[in-house]
């Protein structure tokens, strides 16, 4: 018996029953577990994926809301956030401070190996 391998490739999880797509936003819910997943996600030193992880946060807390704390425009957000954007450090730290975070550096070694901490 052969099985065709496009069979069991999944875009999505529509369909299959008990079964729901992963959105990491559901998870989001407290700035220690925002501040563990964007640690997570700094330490892989991908502005893609930050870029991605904050939209996450965003999503979970609000874009609007946050937002406008952060001094900015939803559409602004978007638009700093989009896959081809390269952010202003102002845009990232207003966004962190509205989510209630920070990023402090310390030397390497002191934060076991990562040499930073995201703190909530």
């Amino acid at each position: 018996m052969t099985h065709d391998e496009s069979n069991y490739l999944l875009d999505s999880l529509d369909g299959i029953e008990g079964l729901t797509d992963f959105d990491a936003a559901d998870y989001l819910t407290s700035p220690e577990a925002i501040a563990v997943y964007v640690n997570d996600v700094i330490s892989s030193g991908n502005s893609s994926l930050m870029k991605e992880a904050l939209k996450n946060v965003l999503r979970a807390k609000g874009v609007a809301n946050i937002a406008e704390q952060a001094g900015l425009t939803r559409e602004g957000v978007y638009k700093a956030l989009r896959p081809s954007s390269k952010p202003q450090w102002d845009t990232i730290r207003s966004l962190l401070a509205a989510l209630g975070l920070e990023v402090r550096v310390v030397p390497v070694g002191t934060n076991g190996d990562k040499g930073y901490v995201l703190a909530a």
